[in-house]
């Protein structure tokens, strides 16, 4: 079950991904969603590498440097991509856990 949970969270992570570059307007012609997911993965193992916290700012360029390696893609769309997508899935957290925090230690 462990295996099957991380697996489709990892996924679903690539998919809000994809979905944030779709967003700020890099097509599916542009950047193939086969090419987002090697990225992806490659960043993902970029954090094994315990350079900062959390890999804050190495997976970040891991994933700036692999999309823009495409050039025939804006890259201003790709780091405000990245940037959404860091946003929803890494510092959405960091709040909503101090607020339940806060309510726990009452």
């Amino acid at each position: 079950m462990l295996t099957w949970t991380t697996l489709l969270s990892q996924v679903a992570l690539c998919i809000v991904l994809i979905l944030s570059l779709r967003h700020m307007g890099v097509s599916e012609s542009e950047l193939p969603a086969v090419e987002i997911f090697a990225v992806y993965a490659f960043s993902r193992l970029l954090t094994a590498i315990p350079i900062t916290p959390g890999g804050v700012g190495v997976i970040d360029l891991g994933y700036i440097a692999g999309l823009t390696a495409f050039d025939s893609v804006e890259k201003a769309q790709i780091v405000a991509a990245v940037l959404i997508f860091r946003v929803l899935t890494y510092g959405i957290q960091i709040p909503l856990g101090a607020f339940t925090y806060v309510i726990w230690r009452r």
